[in-house]
């Protein structure tokens, strides 16, 4: 039977809602209204990555699960303790909050820890592919970590991304990766180097303007 959507239509749909984005954000009267949509484009690129992995088993969506869960619990100790990545707070940008804590962020990480396991498939069953996979992670982070303020994502406490944020990115994110090597979780996917690249794309371009006087805040 043929699929609804096809892996063609799923890349383009990826790359012109990035590529959109990237200039919605750019253009501070209508960046209220992309700032809205940004739980919207979180909950597509997971869907396009769930709905295109294959093999499709149990073991895959509770490690899948896992994630979403596991990695929600740490943003929402995280905020309400500071036990975990520093003193910050979430901002309307990312949509309803539980415990201040936006219920799409498991989400997030889910596409990225997916994204970087799927196209790291050659050194996915060496010992330190959670150890490069984890440092690729936090290198991504340290990318979006400016736009995110910038956006209203989430904001610091002193303005500063304190360094304890980037260790409990390396070590939840080796976690997860860890058990995705020790599981043997197959991740097939046609999709996911496009959004991994996209994604990418996205943050460097508006990290960059961040930091240019095109940007207005």
């Amino acid at each position: 039977m043929k699929k609804w959507l096809t892996v063609y239509e799923a890349k383009k749909f990826m790359i012109i809602w990035y590529t959109v984005g990237i200039i919605g954000f750019s253009i501070k009267p209508v960046r209220p209204a992309f700032q809205i949509l940004t739980p919207l484009g979180m909950i597509v690129a997971a869907f396009f990555l769930m709905f295109f992995h294959e093999p499709k088993n149990l073991k895959s969506w509770l490690v899948f699960g896992s994630i979403v869960i596991g990695t929600f619990l740490a943003e929402m100790i995280g905020v309400n303790t500071q036990l975990l990545f520093g003193h910050y707070e979430y901002g309307p940008a990312l949509g309803f909050l539980i415990w201040g804590t936006p219920w799409v962020i498991g989400l997030n990480w889910l596409a990225l820890i997916y994204c970087v396991s799927s196209v790291a498939k050659p050194i996915r069953n060496k010992w330190y592919f959670p150890l490069i996979g984890a440092a690729a992670l936090v290198a991504f982070d340290w990318i979006i970590e400016p736009v995110a303020i910038a956006t209203g994502m989430w904001s610091w406490t002193g303005g500063s991304v304190p360094l304890k944020n980037y260790i409990d990115w390396f070590l939840i994110s080796a976690f997860f990766l860890f058990l995705i090597r020790i599981l043997k979780i197959e991740m097939n996917n046609r999709v996911a180097g496009v959004i991994l690249c996209m994604l990418f794309i996205f943050f460097v371009v508006l990290n960059i303007l961040t930091r240019t006087p095109l940007w207005i805040p």
